[in-house]
């Protein structure tokens, strides 16, 4: 069958139109950019520091939620500047002029699910990078998390694991 213009110029059109559609969905379904107060250097802290997760986020194997760090947290280091990046040097004045910090969630998940890391990082010992992803070697904060965490990706490792997918297990 031969093309003619009028089918290259429908079939061009569809194809855009499939393209643009494409395109809206992923924005429409994409979480609103998350800024942090400081440009916080995980690479830093977790690879060349030595840090574990826990020293900054203190309940990660106790709680709930895993806690974000606060000035007093990260006074223990920074009272004095340390380094020569910009950012520490604000962390150090922030602290120093007795200012709060306060770092903002970047992982959510609806509010009808139930999780607790103390379950799944406490008691499973789950590695953090599971639902993280490699944040720990990040050197400027993601605004977006770097993991799509879905009902079938939390499915996936259940069953991969040999847990409960008992609906009521994680749904409120």
């Amino acid at each position: 069958m031969a093309r003619t213009p009028r089918t290259f110029s429908a079939w061009a059109g569809a194809v855009i139109l499939l393209i643009l559609m494409i395109g809206i969905g992923l924005l429409v379904r994409r979480e609103p950019a998350v800024s942090q107060p400081i440009a916080f250097n995980h690479l830093k802290h977790t690879q060349e520091l030595g840090l574990d997760c826990v020293f900054c986020h203190t309940y990660v194997e106790t709680g709930a939620h895993p806690g974000l760090p606060d000035a007093d947290t990260c006074s223990l280091c920074h009272r004095a500047p340390l380094g020569e990046s910009e950012e520490a040097a604000k962390l150090s004045q922030l602290i120093a002029d007795g200012e709060p910090l306060r770092f903002n969630k970047l992982f959510r998940l609806p509010d009808h699910v139930f999780y607790t890391h103390r379950r799944h990082v406490g008691i499973a010992e789950l590695d953090c990078t599971i639902c993280h992803g490699e944040i720990s070697e990040t050197e400027i904060p993601p605004e977006r998390p770097l993991v799509e965490i879905s009902m079938s990706f939390c499915l996936d490792c259940h069953l991969e694991q040999e847990e409960t997918v008992d609906c009521n297990a994680c749904h409120r």
